[in-house]
């Protein structure tokens, strides 16, 4: 924090703006800037802050700022390098390892997005639902209807130029919910709900309709200004936050984001069920106001997901 130092000497007297930097441990190096004989005004102390900054990164004691909201400029720099490697796979890939890229990555997406709601399906029985066109043994028509659906939006997603509007979102939703045991399908609720171990309180469903218009002008205000992993995992969390619909919300939450990172170039990925703790803690700091949580989250699954290990990206 930069503070005013007043200085006398004999009968005069001199201020300085002031800022402290730790070194190491208990160790601190002072940085002064002389702003005149008399108090500074808001010019001359944005003008010394400035010149303090400036200097101290100069010096070493201070990392340059990020460009971005919320991830930092390595953060960003490996985001890029994922985005331009796994492009150039892609696009070496043949039109038959193409598909069953997509076929393998709509399974794990949708086994693990419905599985963490509670679909009982096993991956096994998703695969076999999704490729081979098969209705595994004591699939209940809930859970068999849910993973169709999830294929079905990814197909409608993958074909959709426009941008995020209500149409959009609520389309996602009913491809996600029809046939399945949601009650209200593809619009917004009509009554409250609330959400399973979480102390945090969705708005009534009277205030339902104008929270999601701000949402609406809040990214066609945000688009532009962050990151696409920002973009996508914080309205994620306005989305899941609000919770707009009877059922269905985190599925449609996780679409739209990578819905973002798809119409960004980025390569789209899946939160695994065994992780879904680590995933919850980051959405319920976002619902304390701390959105920076979820962005971490994402880029670090989304990096570690496509290393060269996992799913033979790499140069």
């Amino acid at each position: 924090m930069v503070y005013l130092e007043k200085i006398e000497r004999g009968s005069k007297t001199y201020y300085y703006l002031t800022k402290n930097f730790r070194v190491s441990g208990k160790r601190w190096k002072k940085i002064r800037k002389y702003v005149g004989g008399n108090p500074p005004s808001k010019e001359q102390t944005k003008k010394a802050i400035e010149e303090i900054e400036a200097d101290a990164l100069k010096k070493g004691l201070m990392k340059p700022a990020s460009k971005y909201a919320y991830l930092s400029d390595e953060e960003a720099e490996k985001l890029q390098d994922l985005k331009e490697v796994f492009n150039k796979w892609c696009g070496k890939l043949s039109a038959v390892e193409k598909k069953k890229y997509e076929e393998d990555f709509v399974v794990r997406f949708t086994y693990n997005s419905n599985a963490i709601e509670g679909n009982r399906l096993s991956l096994r029985e998703t695969s076999m639902i999704l490729t081979e066109n098969i209705i595994p043994a004591g699939a209940t028509p809930n859970d068999y209807n849910e993973a169709v659906n999830s294929k079905h939006c990814y197909e409608f997603m993958k074909g959709y130029s426009g941008e995020f509007n209500q149409k959009f979102l609520l389309k996602i939703h009913e491809l996600l919910t029809k046939n399945t045991d949601c009650e209200i399908v593809g619009s917004y609720r009509d009554h409250e709900v609330r959400i399973s171990g979480s102390e945090w309180i969705p708005p009534t469903h009277k205030k339902v309709k104008e929270d999601m218009k701000k949402v609406f002008q809040w990214y066609y205000s945000a688009r532009k200004k962050l990151h696409p992993v920002e973009l996508g995992s914080i309205l994620h969390n306005k989305l899941v936050r609000i919770h707009p619909f009877a059922d269905g919300n985190g599925r449609t939450s996780r679409v739209i984001m990578n819905w973002i990172l798809m119409k960004n170039e980025f390569p789209m990925f899946y939160i695994e069920l065994r992780d879904k703790i680590k995933y919850y803690e980051a959405v319920e700091e976002g619902d304390k106001g701390n959105d920076k949580a979820i962005v971490h989250y994402v880029a670090k699954v989304l990096m570690e997901q496509h290393t060269s290990e996992s799913k033979g990206i790499g140069p």
